[in-house]
């Protein structure tokens, strides 16, 4: 990721955090929508995911700068994700869902540069996150 996706990705989060609530709840319904396998992986409470996904989000998008911490967050998550028997498919359509959701409610304010850098974002995310679960099988 370059320089200036990671300044939209940092600046985008900071207006963000006010309607993660509204993201994460259109994020996981779409994403059900689209992997609706996806669903039986969540037999808990959604609010609480729905945090969590909040969270790392914050997480990642707060380490850009920081390798080795990024590298450690993804990488943990992967193996987790892998215990709880997340599949290659799903994580596409949470990528699409997130992608989605952001657009739903960013607007017009969503341009094409900031809708690649989340994307570069998620990604990069997915492909670590895949290797470290390849990993743990």
């Amino acid at each position: 990721m370059t320089p200036e996706q990671v300044d939209l990705l940092r600046k985008s989060f900071d207006a963000m955090y006010p309607m993660r609530r509204d993201i994460a709840d259109l994020c996981y319904s779409r994403f059900f929508e689209l992997a609706p396998d996806a669903r039986d992986l969540f037999p808990g409470d959604m609010e609480r995911q729905r945090i969590k996904l909040m969270d790392m989000i914050a997480a990642l998008v707060g380490s850009l700068d920081q390798r080795p911490l990024f590298q450690s967050l993804v990488a943990d998550s992967g193996r987790r994700h892998a215990e709880f028997g997340v599949q290659p498919s799903q994580y596409a359509a949470m990528g699409e869902a997130l992608m989605w959701s952001l657009e739903c409610k960013f607007g017009a304010s969503f341009t094409p540069e900031l809708q690649e850098s989340w994307r570069a974002l998620y990604a990069t995310v997915q492909v670590e996150m895949l290797r470290a679960a390849n990993a743990t099988g």
